[in-house]
């Protein structure tokens, strides 16, 4: 990014981005028919602007566990000094600490409510750009896009944590299908891409070896993505070559029937772990891209067509 967007988007700015790309950053959500030029453009918007948003709600937490912790000590160091120069002015140093620390925190929770889910610029977009020459340009996509992550709106459920070494503990589930995207092909063949991410956030104290306890936050992030072939009309699917192309321990593979036209579907499933913040890691663009790819070698033409 240049020198001239940063310094923009460090002012909280979106001014210098498309009023499509402002309108997603405001409701962390991107839907509609698009066509896949000014789609990827504006996934590279967003991309810029998360990445920057990122360094700063990092920044920014960083300085105010830094200022917290200036202003614990800062109390002992008022006392200390006060006994040396004798003048009570020493003690305006923790209260002063107290407020910048607290301007940072309210400067880090303003950033991160702005916070995009990873996934769609170092999954998705990757995906797209790769698919680009396979689209069919005289067509749009159809995307269905929520960037939120794992917000309130989408706990599913809380309960005690599992049996662990815990003073107390609790357990969140959110679900979140996330994204969605239909993509016209050349061959005139649909092919539809899906997202579904599952969080679990774990929240659980313990008391360490010298009887003081300590807080942890940890997350699990399972991930699926679903690509689905549909032909414009009747085709015969090689199963053997899909079952031998699978693997059985991260995928699934099933026909199902659309409007009398037998399409194919493949998913995969990936899973990563975090402690403090939920994972950042994206299930790879091209093992997505390459879901696509098998389920269209596998595509065989029906009988009539042969004949």
């Amino acid at each position: 990014m240049s020198e001239a967007r940063q310094a923009v988007a460090a002012k909280g700015s979106t001014g210098q981005f498309s009023p499509e790309a402002q309108e997603a950053i405001r409701t962390r959500a991107l839907t509609g028919n698009w066509e896949v030029r000014r789609l990827v453009k504006v996934l590279g918007e967003l991309a810029q602007f998360d990445e920057v948003n990122e360094k700063m709600t990092s920044h920014a937490k960083g300085w105010a566990i830094g200022l917290f912790v200036a202003t614990f000590l800062g109390i002992f160091g008022a006392a200390v000094a006060q006994e040396f120069l004798g003048s009570a002015l020493v003690w305006l140093l923790p209260p002063t600490l107290l407020g910048l620390a607290i301007w940072k925190l309210t400067r880090y929770l303003k950033l991160k409510k702005q916070d995009l889910i990873n996934d769609f610029r170092t999954c998705l977009r990757p995906v797209l750009r790769d698919l680009a020459q396979d689209l069919d340009p005289s067509q749009k996509l159809r995307v269905r896009m929520d960037l939120a992550g794992p917000v309130d709106r989408k706990k599913t459920n809380e309960c005690p944590a599992p049996p662990g070494n815990y003073i107390k503990g609790k357990q969140h589930t959110f679900e979140d299908s996330w994204c969605e995207v239909r993509l016209p092909l050349v061959d005139g063949t649909t092919a539809v891409i899906e997202f579904d991410t599952k969080w679990i956030r774990l929240d659980v104290s313990k008391r360490g070896r010298r009887g003081k306890t300590k807080s942890k936050t940890k997350w699990r992030k399972e991930c699926v993505a679903r690509a689905t072939l549909m032909p414009p009309a009747s085709v015969r699917w090689d199963e053997a070559s899909l079952q031998a192309r699978m693997d059985p321990r991260l995928e699934k593979v099933k026909l199902v029937d659309k409007d009398g036209v037998m399409c194919a579907r493949m998913e995969r499933f990936w899973r990563f772990k975090g402690i403090g913040d939920a994972p950042a890691e994206a299930p790879p663009g091209r093992e997505v891209v390459g879901l696509l790819l098998r389920l269209h070698g596998a595509m065989m033409p029906s009988p009539e067509v042969s004949a």
